[in-house]
């Protein structure tokens, strides 16, 4: 078994190509991980091979989660292994079901961590889009002057969907993050007045990812998530996307029901583990 870090994505690119590029929408957030502007210094880049040279590679998000999606169950107890006395102080493990389950199991065994479940998501394909219809207002793409409004409705979508402590200098810098990676946001306006918003990834390998969607308490109920999320759908095919895909958490019943109504299409499950000593 070899296990290799790298610094930078630069170093990784081979491993990624391998892993990653194979199958866009399953690994669609290490690739869109991997497009970060500027790679933060001391994040995981990890890959691993076997004698018979099977390959798995994992990465750590901006907030320090591992993503272990492209790690195989059969490498994940000598990775975590290799891994833990370089980075003790990971804080949680997101990827399918038995890769998370997997290396979350190899993890506490090798640190002593205890394990608990975060959340769990479904991660959905658009199939043929059935747009919403009668519902009141407009679409139109964030501007410049929308920055302060998006940065503060990221903010509260990670604190409500998540849990996340409020952090609206964390918000501006995955906003920011956006635009560098070729992303747009989408909003959903009433006589002007934006009411909902939706994140739309830039197109990679034909694959382009929403989310988050998010519409402030005072304007839900109207449909309102539904328009924006369809007129995403539309930015993204104008951006060269065949295929659309975004997650919604298992325990947001009417996400779910919205996204399937639209026509997305369930394909994967995806569950995150935190560690704590």
């Amino acid at each position: 078994m070899n296990v290799h870090l790298y610094a930078t994505p630069d170093g990784f690119g081979p491993v990624a190509r391998w892993v990653y590029r194979r199958d866009p929408v399953r690994f669609t957030t290490e690739l869109t991980t991997l497009r970060t502007s500027a790679w933060p210094a001391g994040h995981l880049l990890l890959a691993a091979y076997d004698c018979d040279g099977a390959m798995g590679a994992a990465l750590q998000m901006r907030d320090s989660v591992l993503l272990v999606n492209g790690l195989p169950p059969t490498l994940a107890k000598e990775s975590a292994v290799a891994l833990a006395p370089a980075r003790s102080d990971l804080p949680a493990v997101r990827g399918t079901r038995s890769t998370a389950t997997a290396f979350s199991q190899a993890w506490a065994e090798a640190t002593g961590a205890t394990v608990t479940t975060s959340f769990e998501e479904t991660l959905y394909r658009l199939g043929d889009l059935v747009p919403p219809v009668g519902v009141v207002g407009e679409p139109r793409v964030a501007v410049d002057a929308d920055t302060d409004l998006l940065a503060g409705w990221f903010d509260a979508f990670f604190t409500e969907a998540f849990g996340s402590q409020s952090n609206p200098t964390a918000s501006r810098g995955v906003l920011a993050g956006v635009a560098d990676a070729g992303g747009h946001g989408v909003l959903w306006t009433v006589d002007g007045e934006p009411v909902a918003m939706a994140r739309v990834h830039g197109c990679l390998l034909g694959m382009s990812r929403i989310g988050p969607v998010y519409t402030p308490p005072e304007h839900r109920g109207h449909g309102y998530g539904a328009a924006v999320t369809a007129q995403a759908v539309r930015h993204a095919w104008s951006g060269g996307a065949r295929d659309v895909v975004l997650f919604a958490d298992d325990g947001n019943p009417v996400s779910n029901r919205i996204y399937r109504r639209l026509g997305f299409v369930p394909v994967g499950e995806n569950v995150q583990y935190a560690f704590t000593a």
